[in-house]
């Protein structure tokens, strides 16, 4: 039995044993005077509908990430929340909905205890009247209606620009990164006017969002500026499109696939996959390397040393028929690419070194392709015996030559010993 469960028999269990001492004052009143058993009934009935009512909205959460249900899975394909995303407007929209109960309960229980119409009208104005900081008049009731509707209306316009993007745009010529740059542009315009709009139910005067731009302006000059350089980067980004998703892109000592596109920074996932959210001021002003732009192809370099004397002709075409044996390397010129090269490049210290360089299909698989070359090009050296060479250094010993022998009558006097008395 889990602890929830416990937890919901015992509250139960109290609430209909006191309901029942409620029904029996009831019926026999005068018997029992000295226990408020209605209002304790209440109470523990009240207490126990809304812990029930939390559960059941953090049950109905969990299923919306977990995808338990039919509904719920449809209902994620539906929003495009993706496999392993949590579902944001459903937590968003929950914690206000937990708000809401908790802060209805203790008027519930004023009530039960026999507060007054009176003071019920009172509480019931403020909830709906507020009271005014400075010039702002904030209604309490106003603005926890006005979340939950932004919440609501940011699951609807996930709704639309998944729509947009998968269905509407997918109609037209246009290609897929650039109908994800519109249904992005587009989700933000839209949340910008839902946001506008929820301020303007909450109460806030749209007139005075010049003074709110004014007092942005001057939070920009004093320590926003890198929010401003993201945000500026971000369009930048949607709009000339160096970088789409899927990308495998290189930006200083990180690189990985480009996940997503967002307006303050860019997800991506690398090799190990690790999440790394880059600034997008970082894509645009510092060196950016992308794979596969327009296409997969890419160009890899195995390198490879042998030894003084042997056959370099023979190793020339051993490196060729390595790189066209492999069937990741394009070897007959497809896609504009150019065939396999084996290089002579340079006579090493201690090598002759040489380099296959070659095109592969997906170059997000270099590493793979470079190890199943280098595998395959140790296999054929062995078999027709060539070696790979590895440093070596010569090393020459010559015996120094003998030393004169010098006379005995020519050899340093030696230093005449003190005496300790020569002061005597």
């Amino acid at each position: 039995m889990g602890r929830y469960t416990f937890i919901t028999i015992i509250l139960v269990a109290v609430t209909l044993a006191a309901g029942g001492m409620a029904v029996f004052d009831w019926l026999r009143p005068g018997e029992i005077v000295d226990l408020p058993i209605r209002p304790i009934a209440g109470t523990l009935g009240a207490v126990l509908a809304a812990w029930l009512a939390s559960r059941g909205i953090d049950r109905l959460v969990d299923g919306l990430h977990e995808g338990r249900h039919a509904w719920q899975r449809r209902l994620r394909r539906l929003l495009h929340v993706e496999a392993e995303e949590r579902f944001r407007e459903a937590d968003l929209f929950a914690a206000l909905v937990h708000l809401l109960i908790w802060l209805s309960l203790p008027m519930l229980l004023l009530h039960i205890w026999g507060l007054s119409k009176a003071s019920i009208e009172l509480l019931n104005h403020f909830a709906w009247t507020g009271f005014k900081i400075g010039q702002l008049q904030v209604i309490p009731a106003q603005v926890l209606v006005g979340a939950m509707l932004l919440v609501v209306a940011a699951g609807v316009i996930r709704w639309v620009t998944a729509r947009m993007e998968t269905q509407w745009l997918a109609r037209t010529p246009l290609e897929s990164h650039t109908r994800e740059a519109i249904a992005t542009l587009t989700s933000y315009v839209l949340f910008v006017i839902a946001t506008l709009a929820v301020l303007s139910y909450a109460g806030l005067d749209l007139s005075k969002l010049a003074l709110i731009a004014g007092a942005l302006s001057v939070g920009i000059g004093f320590g926003l500026q890198n929010i401003v350089n993201n945000f500026v980067s971000g369009l930048i980004l949607l709009f000339e499109q160096p970088i789409r998703r899927g990308n495998f892109i290189s930006v200083g000592d990180t690189e990985g696939f480009v996940r997503r596109v967002r307006i303050r920074g860019t997800e991506l996932e690398t090799l190990d996959r690790m999440t790394v959210i880059v600034p997008n001021s970082e894509l645009i002003t510092n060196h950016l390397k992308n794979w596969n732009l327009r296409d997969r192809f890419g160009r890899i370099i195995c390198t490879v040393g042998v030894a003084y004397g042997s056959d370099v002709r023979r190793v020339q075409t051993l490196l060729l028929e390595v790189a066209h044996a492999h069937h990741e390397v394009l070897s007959d010129g497809a896609g504009g690419v150019p065939k396999p090269l084996a290089l002579f490049r340079n006579f090493g210290d201690s090598t002759l070194d040489f380099e296959l360089r070659c095109f592969v299909r997906d170059i997000t698989r270099r590493f793979i392709v470079i190890s199943d070359l280098n595998f395959a090009i140790d296999a054929a050296f062995r078999d027709n015996d060539i070696t790979i060479a590895f440093p070596q250094l010569d090393v020459w010993h010559r015996s120094a030559p003998p030393q004169p022998q010098t006379a005995p009558d020519e050899r340093l006097p030696e230093p005449a010993s003190s005496s300790a008395n020569d002061d005597d």
